[in-house]
Parts: C-alpha cells; sequence; structure tokens
C-alpha cells in the first residue's frame, strides 16, 4: 500500500469534476469540483454522510449522470466524448457493483444470463466461449458452475453479491465502482466478500472505487481514502495516514461517531450539531462552518484553499 505511483500506472483521473441536477425551481450541486487519481490494481475509498454526493460520483463514471463540467480520463482518455463502439468499450472496460444485489439482478434471468449479459452485449464471443468463462468466474468468486441453471431468489443475500461481482469481472474490467457493496450483507458474510473482492483485485491486478459509510470496511480494502462533504472533496490520504492522523474537523466527527475497535479505546468525542445544509444552496466559505465546533470568522466568508500538510495528505481547512 504504497502511495508512491508512477504516472503510468495510473487507470483513473478526475480533474475539477462538476455534476448538477437542474431542475424546474433549482439546481442541485451533487458533485461540486472534485478532483482524485486512482491507480492500476488499487482501491480509492470515498466516505462520507448521506447525500454528500458519492454515489453521484459513481454515477457520473459510470455515465449514468452527464457530467455539468470537468473531466474524467481513464488511462489518459478523457470519456466525454466517448460515443459507439467507444462507449461500449467503456462500459466493458468499467464495470459496478451496486448495494443490494436482489434489486441488481434480474429475478427473470438465470444466473448464466446475468453473468455472460456483458460478454453478450459488449463483445462478440461464442456459446462456448461465454459458457467456459462464466464457469470460471463462478468458480472463482465460490459459487459452483452447476448453480449457473437457477435464478437469484434460489440464493442467499451473499450468494446473490458474488453473482453480481462475477457479472462485474466475466468482461476483464479495469475498474470495477463498489457502491456499499457489503452493507446490505449479514456481518458474518460480509468479511466473506471483502476478502473475497481482495482476492480477485490481486488476481486480475483491477482497480475499485469503493463507496462506504463503514469506515472499518474502507479501512481494510482501500489504499487512499477520500472524505466527501456537501458535494466537495476536504481531505484525502493515504489510508492508513488518515485513520492515524484525521485533520480536518469533519473528518474528525465521522472517526468519533464510529464504532471503537476496542472497547477500551479512547477517543475524541465530538458531536456534530444541527443538520446537513441544502446542496441546492449550501453555506459561504467553508460548507461545514455551520456545523464546525473549531469554526472561525473567516470560515463563513472565505473558501479553504487546499493544503498538502504532509506527502500525499491533503486538507481543506483554515486551521491548517
Amino acid at each position: 500500500m504504497t502511495a508512491v505511483q508512477t504516472e503510468a500506472e495510473t487507470i483513473l483521473e478526475v480533474k475539477d469534476l462538476y455534476t448538477y441536477i437542474f431542475t424546474r425551481n433549482a439546481t442541485v450541486k451533487a458533485v461540486d469540483g472534485i478532483s482524485f487519481t486512482l491507480h492500476k490494481g488499487e482501491t480509492l475509498g470515498i466516505v462520507g454522510e448521506s447525500g454528500c454526493g458519492k454515489t453521484m460520483t459513481a454515477l457520473s463514471l459510470l455515465r449514468l449522470e452527464v457530467p455539468t463540467e470537468g473531466e474524467i480520463l481513464l488511462e489518459g482518455q478523457d470519456i466525454s466524448g466517448f460515443r459507439g463502439a467507444q462507449l461500449q468499450e467503456y462500459r466493458t472496460t468499467v464495470q459496478a457493483v451496486f448495494q443490494d444485489p436482489w434489486s441488481s439482478l434480474s429475478p427473470r434471468m438465470r444466473v448464466r444470463d446475468i453473468v455472460a449479459e456483458p460478454l453478450i452485449v459488449n463483445r462478440n464471443v461464442t456459446t462456448s466461449e461465454k459458457n467456459e468463462r462464466v464457469a470460471e468466474v463462478l468458480n472463482q468468486v465460490g459459487l459452483h458452475p452447476e448453480q449457473a441453471n437457477n435464478y437469484p431468489h434460489e440464493f442467499s443475500g451473499g450468494q446473490r453479491q458474488r453473482i453480481a461481482v462475477a457479472s462485474a469481472l466475466v468482461s476483464y474490467p479495469k475498474l470495477i465502482i463498489l457502491d456499499e457493496p457489503v452493507s446490505a450483507l449479514d456481518v458474518s458474510i460480509r468479511a466473506q466478500v471483502m476478502n473475497l473482492l481482495k482476492d480477485l483485485q490481486e488476481q486480475y491486478n483491477v482497480s475499485y472505487l469503493l463507496i462506504a459509510h463503514n469506515l472499518a470496511t474502507v479501512r481494510y480494502m482501500a489504499h487512499q481514502t477520500a472524505v466527501m462533504y456537501l458535494g466537495q472533496i476536504v481531505e484525502y490520504a493515504d489510508t492508513e495516514e488518515l485513520y492515524e492522523n484525521a485533520l480536518h474537523p469533519y473528518t474528525k466527527a465521522l472517526f468519533s461517531a464510529a464504532l471503537p475497535s476496542h472497547p477500551d479505546m479512547i477517543r475524541e468525542d465530538i458531536v456534530l450539531q444541527g443538520e446537513v445544509p441544502s446542496p441546492i444552496n449550501p453555506p459561504t466559505g467553508c460548507r461545514f462552518h455551520p456545523r464546525c465546533p473549531f469554526a472561525m470568522p473567516q470560515c463563513s466568508e472565505e473558501v479553504p484553499v487546499e493544503k498538502e500538510v504532509s506527502p500525499g495528505h491533503r486538507v481543506s481547512c483554515h486551521l491548517y
């Protein structure tokens, strides 16, 4: 888990990304100027409260939402101009595993057809090649190839998520977006799926963008972590560095609210006041200042400039 990478190893680069939702009466600033880099074979975790823009970021990367402004570069290519065959190839290269496998898997399709769908839609393969690849990937995620004839309702929740992972892997993607991939599973199953994802990452050298509320999940899986608040990234660092030396008051508040790894652990107790402001009309200056226990007069007036306080550790806060 090294933060030092070469330019050739960069798989995804996001530059000043804005994704606004325009309605008749308002503009929702769902993603409001974020930038990050993801390297080949690594995992970037994105954490934050509900409504902070995590999922909208994922939808923008999947081209399910059209960004308002900014660049999304996959291996140096700007995806905004992708059309036709180029877009089809992009959808093969970038796959997703969503939170609820019961909703993301069609109840009318057999597992064989669900898993093979990316191959059928995006690649020209023969029936024998398709069946061979489906059997291979089902075996890799811990299912029996004979189960390919079954329907999703014949599996447990953990098994259905394994099917979703198999479908994402079948076309040999370079990037998989994991949107809360274990939060809908029983606690006893979560570790199995997380270990599976890590093993598959090592085997395929695939990159993950991990969206999660559970900080323990992110710490276990992510190499770097970005903390989002109200559409913006407020802190970004190597995961272990962030968890050992969180700087932004919002990051500290998230860690304070999480369950400790040991009951005797002594932590800083930070209680946030008020509700998350609306992304339709976000606060001026630092967006966190109405809830920040360390807010200063300038926080309500000046937008904090992102600073690199140590190698690879960046924070947007007037305290630094």
